[in-house]
């Protein structure tokens, strides 16, 4: 799933703000929303790698 050298952290958010579009509401909620996809991520290595890169071009392009 994340074994480069990249921030995981980081990357999660990546994938959490293109899945949430920047939600900024309660952490709380964002943090379950975080949960689900780390054991969504574990379960399917494939797809996260692919949602990953998608989200990972999509903020690079619009920063």
């Amino acid at each position: 799933m994340m074994t480069n050298n990249e921030n995981p952290e980081e990357k999660i958010d990546v994938v959490v703000d293109c899945i949430l579009v920047n939600y900024r509401g309660d952490p709380e909620w964002r943090g379950r929303i975080v949960h689900a996809i780390l054991e969504w991520a574990e379960e399917h290595p494939d797809e996260w790698d692919e949602l990953q890169a998608r989200c990972q071009q999509r903020h690079e392009v619009l920063v």
